[in-house]
């Protein structure tokens, strides 16, 4: 094959290959470049994280733990019994009082509810009814 032939073989075969590839060319770049910039928006969500979760650590080792000691806690258990005898105390006094004064007033059997109008309970003494014992 001539030279001019190949010449004009190649001049008109360049264009069909030519616009491909560069079009190929700029497509595959496109793509290199987005790919790059989310890359880079990646990154840069990855490094925010990382600093708000470095800043949640310093908070959270700032937090100020106030635990009792096991000599406070036995403490305060003691000082909650004693304050439960107290009230038992308490109450078996007023227990006494009320069965003193019922003696007292000639008042015998047990007792039936009644209602009252704050809408509670209260004890109403009923003399017909024996106490079983």
């Amino acid at each position: 094959m001539p030279i001019e032939t190949f010449g004009v073989l190649l001049s008109v075969l360049t264009p069909l290959v030519v616009v491909p590839l560069t079009v190929i060319m700029f497509y595959l770049r496109s793509a290199r470049e987005h790919e790059l910039a989310r890359h880079q928006e990646i990154s840069t969500r990855v490094d925010e994280c990382g600093r708000a979760l470095d800043a949640l650590r310093v908070r959270f080792g700032d937090f100020e733990r106030d635990y009792a000691t096991k000599e406070e806690w036995l403490r305060e258990c003691l000082h909650a019994r004693s304050a439960l005898e107290r009230l038992s105390a308490a109450t078996a006094r007023l227990e006494a009082v009320v069965e003193a004064r019922c003696a007292w007033l000639g008042v015998t059997g047990s007792s039936s509810k009644g209602s009252s109008g704050d809408g509670g309970t209260v004890d109403v003494p009923r003399e017909d009814v024996k106490e079983v014992t």
